[in-house]
């Protein structure tokens, strides 16, 4: 039998579908022998700066602390392990970027056959104002993306 697909990438946030993600990705990535890559990609905080009321006065922006990218490595791991006593060959991967261009930048890089999301089960009118991850990984992934769903078991 022609083993195809060789990496399935994972992208998961730590919300509580993430799990059914990581599951979800495992079952497809296990009967085809093909690498799983967890990936988490942090979003680089965008600076705020007030404003006074005349408009003329602008205060300086609050320094954002960067998230401890080893610590959500090894939040990563703990996904990992039990997938690799299994046998599954597993990668972990940290990123600070735009979360949507950089999944499918990093499924691009790893040459992947394969991106698993999951879904946050907003409504409609928080996806008419905010769009989604999920939906701008659609559209821009020139790869099939299998989307878990929020809901059900």
């Amino acid at each position: 039998m022609m083993m195809w697909m060789k990496t399935i990438l994972a992208a998961i946030d730590f919300s509580p579908i993430s799990h059914k993600v990581v599951i979800g990705a495992a079952e497809l990535a296990s009967p085809l022998g093909a690498k799983l890559v967890l990936l988490n990609v942090w979003e680089p905080v965008a600076a705020y700066v007030p404003v006074g009321a005349a408009m003329d006065v602008i205060t300086a922006p609050v320094p954002v602390e960067p998230p401890d990218l080893n610590a959500v490595k090894e939040s990563l791991e703990k996904f990992a392990t039990p997938l690799r006593s299994n046998g599954l060959s597993v990668e972990t991967l940290v990123t600070v970027a735009l979360p949507a261009a950089e999944i499918v930048e990093q499924a691009n890089r790893l040459n992947a056959s394969m991106i698993v999301l999951g879904s946050h089960g907003h409504g409609a009118l928080f996806q008419l104002f905010s769009g989604s991850v999920v939906t701008a990984v659609l559209h821009k992934a020139r790869i099939p993306v299998t989307v878990i769903p929020v809901h059900g078991d």
